[in-house]
């Protein structure tokens, strides 16, 4: 009260009460990072790979990275924006994020616009509960733009323990050819995993892209492949989602119809 600060919101307890902490919390660190690559995967999407030193990070693929924006320009404090890793989880001294940039986003137009390898950044987490079940149901995998970050970090995950025999269906949507990366690696990953089946597809595709993969929104690929290619069987089917709102709700739907259930449905939002 002397700073002439108070809690706004008070609850007064009547009664013993129990607090629980997830487990996962006691995990999470605040990292000094050092900035070791920053590559341009499409015209507006950087992949920024940070070294942790002598420090470590262990996490479970899906997980997010906290990344602390100092102060620029007009900024006056610093800012924290959460990312998700697209790191394996072997690598214990790297985290690596996937920054796609937004007009005028404090954290993506520092990291687009200001960031330089060899800078000094400070990182906390792990954070999130977004990861894969420990099943061997069929996972049906839906992202666009830099929502490929958890989603590179399971796979490569999922190759280095032997988790191989899982059947992963990666729908990955993109207006044009110029918003398609990472697509030699899941071509490479596609040899490896032999029951992995990326499928891209261009919602806008452009004359003389040269492209021959489906078209259509993302959501009306994922409904074609549900009703004429994917076959279950006896196995769940297991939805996971890692992109915007509008995604997450149109992709919901379509899982839904086609006989996913709501519980078997996990999701990445970006706010």
């Amino acid at each position: 009260l002397k700073d002439n600060i108070r809690l706004a919101c008070q609850v007064k307890v009547k009664a013993d009460i129990g607090i629980e902490i997830p487990e996962d919390l006691f995990n999470v660190k605040q990292f000094k990072a050092t900035v070791k690559s920053i590559k341009d995967v499409t015209y507006d999407i950087k992949e920024v790979l940070f070294d942790l030193g002598g420090e470590t990070v262990d996490f479970e693929a899906g997980k997010y990275i906290q990344l602390v924006i100092p102060p620029y320009n007009k900024i006056k404090g610093s800012t924290q924006r959460a990312y998700s890793m697209s790191s394996r989880p072997s690598s214990h001294n790297q985290i690596e994020v996937l920054v796609r940039l937004v007009p005028g986003g404090i954290a993506t137009s520092y990291v687009h616009e200001h960031l330089k390898e060899g800078d000094k950044m400070d990182l906390v987490g792990p954070f999130g509960d977004f990861r894969r079940t420990k099943s061997d149901s069929i996972m049906l995998c839906v992202a666009g733009g830099s929502g490929m970050a958890p989603f590179k970090s399971m796979l490569y995950d999922m190759l280095e323990t032997g988790e191989t025999n899982r059947e992963v269906w990666y729908f990955f949507g993109a207006r044009t050819t110029k918003d398609m990366f990472y697509m030699d690696q899941m071509k490479a990953l596609e040899k490896k995993l032999p029951n992995f089946h990326f499928v891209p597809a261009l919602s806008e595709p452009q004359e003389g892209d040269g492209w021959d993969g489906p078209t259509g929104l993302i959501t009306d690929v994922l409904d074609r492949y549900l009703k004429e290619e994917i076959n279950s069987g006896n196995k769940v089917l297991e939805g996971y989602l890692c992109g915007s709102p509008g995604m997450i709700g149109a992709c919901n739907k379509v899982m839904n119809d086609n006989g996913v259930t709501q519980n078997n449905v996990y999701y990445d939002k970006f706010a």
